[in-house]
């Protein structure tokens, strides 16, 4: 194989260590490296400008709730040319850790719907069109003998399951609203990434810290007999699983601004896991 056709081959992979894997026989190539190299604060951090307006944006919501962590939360909004920029995100660890440590109850349900609601009453975007969860929610909780989806519906903010975020097809997403994009803005053409974050609301700035800091898990053992675990690390991805979890559901701008929790399931996606 000519060295030309080699250096073709390579730009077709989405990511460098993944070709080092498979074409150059690495078992190490992704081990330790980053999950979203091509994040960057001066790239992918913008200042607010808020309000949004309902006539130009529609919110999304997603929560990764889990029975030993925080629940997580991030509010995603798009526009007409379908740019995305996650606006707020609230992940409350440092609470539950405080009330651990004085012997108190992690927050209940009722007190993560009570702080949602406040979110999204403030008005400095609109109300979430569409609520997600991580599917596995079906699973959790069971020491009330309940699951999470049933205990938000019961406290009256109930969430469709999230598409399954098999093979990280969700981090698939991410990487390619991370990239840059041309778009056509009236007489102007402009190249930047589909995807962005404001900085400074909310937990915006664990968003981004996530981003930066997520890595592939290292192989242990003798590297030889095994290919490097492809998969990221479990540690503290729970806002940028809620990204994934919007990305999944394919949001869109819904004109005319649609009120909250109006989203009605299509009978046709039933097969992919909504």
């Amino acid at each position: 194989m000519t060295p030309e056709r080699v250096a073709k081959l390579k730009l077709e992979y989405p990511d460098i260590t993944i070709w080092n894997r498979e074409m150059e026989i690495d078992p190490n190539s992704r081990g330790g490296q980053k999950v979203f190299p091509e994040y960057s604060d001066e790239i992918h951090l913008i200042e607010p400008v808020l309000p949004l307006r309902p006539e130009e944006w529609t919110v999304y919501l997603a929560c990764d709730p889990h029975p030993r962590r925080a629940h997580a939360f991030v509010w995603l909004a798009v526009n007409r040319f379908g740019e995305m920029v996650v606006v707020y995100s609230w992940w409350p660890e440092e609470e539950n850790q405080e009330r651990e440590a004085n012997n108190e109850h992690r927050l209940f349900i009722s007190e993560y719907v009570e702080e949602v609601n406040r979110i999204e009453a403030v008005g400095a975007f609109p109300p979430s069109y569409r609520q997600v969860m991580d599917s596995a929610g079906q699973n959790f909780d069971q020491d009330e003998e309940h699951n999470y989806f049933d205990a938000y519906e019961t406290d009256g903010f109930p969430f469709q399951p999230a598409k399954k975020n098999r093979k990280y097809s969700g981090y698939d997403l991410i990487h390619e609203a991370l990239s840059p994009q041309k778009y056509t803005m009236g007489n102007e053409e402009i190249v930047r990434p589909k995807l962005r974050i404001m900085r400074g609301l909310g937990d915006n700035h664990k968003v981004s810290q996530q981003f930066r800091d997520l890595r592939f898990k290292k192989l242990k053992g003798d590297p030889s007999e095994k290919d490097a675990p492809p998969d990221p690390m479990n540690k503290d991805r729970h806002l940028i699983d809620c990204v994934s979890y919007n990305l999944l559901a394919e949001p869109e701008f819904i004109p005319k601004g649609p009120v909250r929790g109006s989203w009605k399931p299509n009978p046709n996606t039933s097969s992919l896991g909504y």
